[in-house]
């Protein structure tokens, strides 16, 4: 009897040490797996930006941007929602009103994209590793790769390593021998029904990894200090950086270019979960990533005065937390030029932009501008800056349009696609207003119960209000409160006081599509530099069409 349990205990030693064998396997390709994940999505992310720096869409950059869209969707998981209404609202900027059973512009682009990129394929791009592909019927892109199945490898050895255990000999007449063994029966089942459904389970959650596309939705964390190796020439006069963010440079729907982060010592970089959800950015891809903990930047710049522009987000908050929770410091040149700054008290609620605009900075005696992060109550965070060139002691104009994309006026001045709002709804106008000089200005509107969360440093300012009303008509004669004069009434306030109250668009300018415009001088920021400008509805929704702000002498 002694020498059956005996056998029986080496039977399950061997099973065991089989077992612990494919663990230990699994987890060697499991990492193997997803670094191999890791690297196909910035690979992914190559093929993208190779793509679109060709130049085979300088003539449609419509298609340029379809690409851009939905391979970004690709990157977030989220192609299960890349409908065709969708498209054309978010990627080829057609108002909420498309009907697409009239409008066939998402069907003809995609056909015109699948094309262009068939064509890109069978010449410059014929030899690239990784090749996107837009399936007919289809908008969700698939990136192909010449390279072999990562997977594989692992489902083989998985299958030796449970062929090894359940039909060893040994183990097979420890399974079936009809003896006073009885125990060793069940007991020996059991480890091997475990071993192989286990087993199995685990492929198939491995598998199911290793084929999920697009980017990881948080890269794997870090935790040594980075330090940047690049040359240190001077930046552009107007320079623009993603903090954490290592990809190609970044054009946004401004026509600005973002550079990949840069000049840094310290802190790590990692990913901002659902970054498309962030409010108030200026463009829907900003923000992906944020360099974190204790760092500092030495930026190289020609001489002159700049207006350094510091971009945060606070979007890890507990229940327990509230402003005043997360607090760190902001050092340039060796001087405090931020005491105790509170993303989340600055911008009011999480997961929404909040900037901090610091005037007249020059360079320091070798040539750099330092910025320095320094943790207080918890680690600083930063999501992106810009260095921007200014004459001395002046602050740059800030001029806004309601509309997704930026517009030049009939003076050539440019104005900012929509950027700094939180609430309400943003629609494309066409024809706003009567006036043909100010058409480009009313490009759009937003309307609702919102705000405008406008960055200034300290000063004085002068802003400019446009408004026109293109919803209601001014048909109906005065009184008439659903279509005529009376239709429309809100109010304004800046950081609480009042501009502008019941307020009629219509009646003020005389009439439905005319243009309305209201400046108010010697405003100032609060306390966490920004003038907040709310528009607050009385009857039906308030409205706004552009935003001007200047600096007062």
């Amino acid at each position: 009897m002694s020498n059956v349990h005996g056998a029986h205990d080496r039977r399950k030693m061997d099973v065991r040490s089989a077992l612990n064998g494919i663990s230990d396997m699994l987890l060697s390709e499991a990492n193997k797996i997803m670094s191999a994940a890791v690297t196909q999505a910035q690979a992914e992310r190559a093929e993208l930006e190779a793509i679109l720096s060709s130049g085979i869409f300088s003539r449609s950059p419509i298609l340029a941007t379809f690409l851009r869209y939905i391979c970004e969707r690709h990157f977030e998981g989220d192609t299960d929602g890349l409908k065709e209404y969708r498209i054309a609202i978010e990627a080829l900027k057609r108002p909420p009103d498309f009907d697409q059973k009239k409008d066939a512009i998402v069907r003809v682009e995609a056909h015109r994209l699948r094309k262009r990129l068939a064509e890109y394929y069978q010449k410059e791009g014929a030899d690239h590793s990784v090749q996107i592909e837009i399936p007919n019927g289809q908008y969700a892109p698939r990136f192909v790769s010449k390279n072999a199945e990562v997977p594989s490898a692992a489902r083989a050895k998985v299958a030796e390593f449970t062929a090894d255990v359940v039909s060893s000999p040994e183990n097979e007449t420890a399974a079936n021998k009809e003896s006073d063994s009885g125990p060793a029966k069940s007991g020996l089942g059991r480890w091997i029904i475990w071993g192989s459904a286990g087993a199995a389970a685990v492929v198939v959650s491995i598998l199911f990894l290793a084929r999920s596309s697009g980017l990881p939705k948080t890269l794997p964390a870090k935790t040594a200090p980075e330090v940047w190796q690049g040359a240190l020439s001077p930046v552009p006069i107007d320079f623009r950086m993603l903090a954490g963010y290592h990809g190609l440079p970044f054009v946004d729907r401004q026509g600005r270019m973002w550079s990949p982060d840069a000049y840094y010592k310290g802190g790590v970089s990692v990913s901002v979960p659902n970054h498309r959800s962030l409010q108030g950015l200026p463009d829907p891809d900003f923000a992906p990533s944020q360099r974190t903990g204790d760092f500092e930047y030495s930026i190289p710049v020609s001489p002159g005065a700049y207006q350094v522009q510091l971009h945060f987000v606070e979007t890890q908050i507990d229940e327990a937390d509230g402003p005043g929770a997360k607090l760190f410091n902001v050092w340039v040149n060796g001087k405090l030029a931020l005491d105790h700054i509170d993303p989340l008290s600055d911008a009011g609620a999480p997961r929404r932009l909040t900037t901090r605009i610091l005037s007249n900075v020059a360079a320091a005696a070798d040539g750099r501008i330092h910025l320095k992060f320094e943790q207080q109550g918890t680690k600083p965070e930063l999501v992106g800056l810009e260095i921007l060139a200014t004459p001395p002691g002046e602050v740059r104009p800030l001029r806004i349009v309601a509309a997704s994309h930026s517009v030049t006026d009939a003076e050539g001045t440019p104005w900012l696609a929509d950027e700094c709002a939180v609430g309400g709804t943003l629609i494309e106008r066409k024809d706003i207003v009567q006036e043909s000089a100010l058409k480009n200005i009313y490009a759009g509107e937003r309307y609702g119960n919102f705000a405008y969360h406008l960055p200034l440093p300290p000063g004085k300012y002068r802003i400019k209000l446009y408004f026109a009303e293109s919803y209601f008509s001014d048909r109906f004669p005065p009184g008439t409160n659903q279509n005529g004069f009376g239709a429309r009434i809100f109010n304004v306030f800046a950081d609480g006081v009042t501009l502008l109250r019941n307020f009629n668009v219509m009646k003020e300018a005389g009439g439905s599509h005319r243009a309305v415009i209201r400046t108010f001088e010697n405003l100032q920021p609060d306390a966490q530099g920004k003038i907040v400008l709310e528009f607050v509805p009385v009857m039906n929704y308030a409205e706004v069409n552009a935003i001007e702000v200047t600096q007062m002498n």
